[in-house]
């Protein structure tokens, strides 16, 4: 099924679902310290998440998943996530589970709302199996850049939501070096998560 993502609309509805976060759960604390106020955190912070995949040739779905982020600097934090996606194909399943490095910066530094970009890279390990005993599995190098927003309700505790364009590489080019290596766009990916951070 061909996609129909159109991206502007997508982040316009990230926005309004974390306005509607602010509000809805944070509108007190916030009003008591400000939406921009910096927010004192700790080094680390760890959260599940759910995620929506749009593939460029496939059909966009739900999936969940998990993220570990360091923050060494006030202006940086580094991300570590894992997520499962599952499809059925008539009698075929397929398993993804895309690993993701990201980088986030953030220009304001780590306020109560804070707006940060993204970029990384990522491994994407998928198994098919299939009729008459079919099982195979590879796996796939993949870059990706975005953008986000996260709300501090408070030191040990925050939501966020991003948005994530991906290339994948080209099965034709898996076993070239990185400079040989072709890409291609794959999709986009959005997530919503909830942190707690130490």
């Amino acid at each position: 099924m061909m996609s129909t993502w159109k991206p502007p609309v997508v982040l316009a509805a990230l926005t309004v679902v974390l306005a509607g976060m602010l509000c809805g759960a944070g509108v007190q604390s916030a009003a008591a310290e400000g939406i921009f106020d910096d927010v004192n955190l700790g080094l680390f912070s760890i959260g599940g998440r759910a995620t929506y995949f749009d593939p460029k040739d496939g059909d966009a779905n739900w999936f969940g998943g998990g993220q570990l982020r360091l923050h060494p600097f006030k202006f940086l934090a580094v991300e570590g996530s894992v997520d499962y996606r599952k499809t059925d194909i008539n009698s075929t399943t397929v398993r993804t589970f895309p690993v993701q490095g990201s980088l986030l910066i953030y220009p304001l530094g780590t306020k109560r709302l804070s707006p940060f970009l993204l970029g990384g890279a990522g491994w994407y390990f998928t198994n098919v199996e299939g009729p008459h005993g079919f099982d195979k599995t590879q796996h796939r190098f993949g870059a990706h850049v975005g953008g986000g927003l996260q709300l501090f309700l408070s030191e040990h505790l925050s939501l966020d939501g991003t948005y994530r364009h991906i290339w994948l590489e080209n099965i034709e080019s898996k076993d070239a070096s990185l400079h040989d290596k072709q890409f291609q766009d794959n999709g986009h990916m959005v997530t919503f998560g909830l942190n707690l951070h130490f």
